[in-house]
């Protein structure tokens, strides 16, 4: 892996919050970044891409989703085309959120490549399970296009039993998932996501494997994703 690979990435999910009046706190962010010299994204609603990829310098504007179709009568719909019109560098797609069937998922990253878009996948556990290894690589296997380019690809593992909440899964958890998921995935970077907070973003980024974090609700601000970054930098 090159060192450009090895180097953490740090992605800020807002889901469904920021209006326009946030766009001052995404400058700041951009601003962190910058001096930081951090690797990092924000990945946005649809209605504040464009105006924040005007507007910053060094973070990367991201989109949460994307239709697989490029065009056509798909209401409510935004493609991968759209997303990268709109200034996006790259995207979510099967967060445990908006993840419909894994078929979906892999048509979803097989067009977000197409459109020149890096591709997020975002796998995960819907409960604590003691096979939660062989669940995580049977979804992650059904959610890879055939052709994907691991060069401009992501894994993100998500838990879903961790998301929203405080809790992490223990280091021994995690090492048998990223093990696994570092065989599977070849060179693309790995992400742990699920109540990544500036508390535990070191430990984490310390993990054998782990190459970067996806982060929800703590990105949304600069006081609480700032020592998120910062754990990055030293990393």
């Amino acid at each position: 892996m090159s060192e450009a690979a090895r180097r953490p990435l740090i992605l800020g999910n807002w889901k469904m919050h920021g209006l326009g009046a946030d766009l001052a706190e995404i400058a700041r962010i951009d601003d962190a970044v910058a001096e930081l010299g951090v690797d990092a994204g924000l990945m946005l609603p649809a209605s504040l891409m464009e105006r924040a990829a005007r507007q910053v310098r060094t973070v990367k504007i991201g989109g949460q989703d994307c239709y697989p179709a490029a065009e056509g009568a798909h209401t409510g719909g935004v493609s991968a085309a759209m997303l990268r019109d709109s200034g996006a560098a790259l995207t979510l797609v099967g967060h445990s959120e908006t993840r419909e069937d894994s078929l979906s998922v892999a048509a979803k990253a097989r067009a977000a490549q197409a459109a020149g878009l890096t591709v997020v996948i975002c796998v995960g556990e819907g409960e604590r399970s003691a096979d939660a290894r062989g669940l995580v690589a049977a979804q992650l296997r059904a959610s890879l296009p055939p052709d994907l380019n691991w060069s401009r690809a992501a894994i993100a593992y998500e838990p879903v039993w961790c998301i929203g909440g405080d809790a992490v899964p223990d280091a021994a958890h995690l090492a048998r998932i990223f093990e696994m998921l570092r065989a599977e995935a070849g060179e693309a970077r790995l992400l742990y996501g699920g109540a990544v907070d500036g508390g535990n973003a070191a430990e984490l980024l310390a993990l054998a494997g782990v190459d970067g974090l996806l982060v929800g609700r703590a990105s949304r601000s600069v006081a609480d994703f700032l020592p998120v970054l910062e754990a990055a930098a030293c990393g």
